[in-house]
């Protein structure tokens, strides 16, 4: 294990593209070093996914191609052997340059569909007999970008006996909608994920990513408190776990995996991680938090 976490770690690539999305002009920016910090989680009613991705001494003329507002931008990484992968795509809400010793450093932060849930007005009713799930399927289509929803659990087939007006941005409406029913939200990869607070964004189980020491564990899982903001008999609570591993693109806040390690084992539900990494420094690793989770089984 040890051989090859010294490959991946040698062995990583990445690329980002930063543009504007109605023209199509861009630039891609992956000929420079970089440092990323990417942090996710599966409720975005408290806090939104979200990223920085600093590159090094770019052009004056870079500069200004990217000087507009709220450029589109895709964050891809990974390794060179086995494909890299979009890690985080979003609108930029902030550029900032500054001087580091020799060097300029350019600090992109991204928010996931930041304008089009922040910025945009709904205005409509949906009507009585549909489901909480049709409100939630309403306002994604009232999301720009938003591609498709993921949509778990039981409360999202309780009924809208009255009708619901969706008056205000598409953020305020899924965390109102979220508040009301107890769900969860979040937006990654152009997708819409609403579930069960004490639920995953699936119940496939037999899908699940094993996270073992040869699928990229780095350090033992270790217990952790569970979400301080849930009280002791909130039934949505769960034992919770954290893990540090070799930066995996392909873990998704709020899906199932199977924890296999020498303390600790079982099913969870990833709650929230970060991704971090230094192109030509050491790190390049996922931090995991993940709450447990009991298997349905399905007849």
């Amino acid at each position: 294990m040890v051989e090859v976490n010294k490959l991946y770690q040698v062995n990583r690539v990445y690329r980002f593209q930063v543009g504007d999305a109605i023209t199509g002009q861009g630039l891609d920016l992956s000929q420079h070093q970089v440092t990323f910090d990417i942090s996710k989680t599966s409720d975005n009613t408290n806090k939104t996914n979200s990223a920085s991705i600093e590159v090094y001494n770019l052009s004056d003329e870079h500069l200004k191609v990217v000087d507009i507002d709220y450029p589109a931008a895709v964050f891809e990484c990974g390794y060179r052997d086995i494909g890299i992968k979009r890690l985080f795509a979003g609108k930029v809400a902030d550029i900032t340059t500054r001087k580091s010793g020799t060097d300029r450093v350019t600090q992109f932060v991204l928010g996931s569909a930041y304008t089009e849930i922040n910025h945009n007005l709904m205005s409509s009713l949906v009507a009585p007999g549909r489901t909480v799930q049709d409100v939630a399927e309403d306002i994604r289509k009232a999301i720009p970008g938003v591609n498709r929803g993921v949509y778990n659990g039981t409360n999202l087939t309780n009924p809208i006996l009255y009708g619901y007006p969706l008056q205000g941005t598409p953020r305020h409406m899924l965390d109102e909608l979220a508040k009301k029913y107890s769900l969860e939200w979040q937006i990654d990869d152009d997708v819409l994920y609403v579930h069960d607070n004490d639920r995953a964004n699936t119940e496939n189980f037999e899908q699940a990513y094993v996270v073992s020491k040869f699928t990229g564990l780095i350090e033992n899982a270790y217990r952790v408190s569970g979400d301080s903001r849930r009280s002791s008999r909130d039934k949505a609570k769960k034992p919770a776990v954290q893990w540090k591993m070799l930066l995996n693109p392909d873990i998704v806040c709020g899906s199932i995996v199977k924890l296999e390690d020498t303390l600790l084992s079982g099913w969870y539900k990833v709650t929230s991680l970060r991704h971090y990494g230094d192109f030509r420094g050491t790190n390049w690793y996922t931090d995991i938090r993940a709450e447990a989770i009991t298997k349905v089984n399905k007849f």
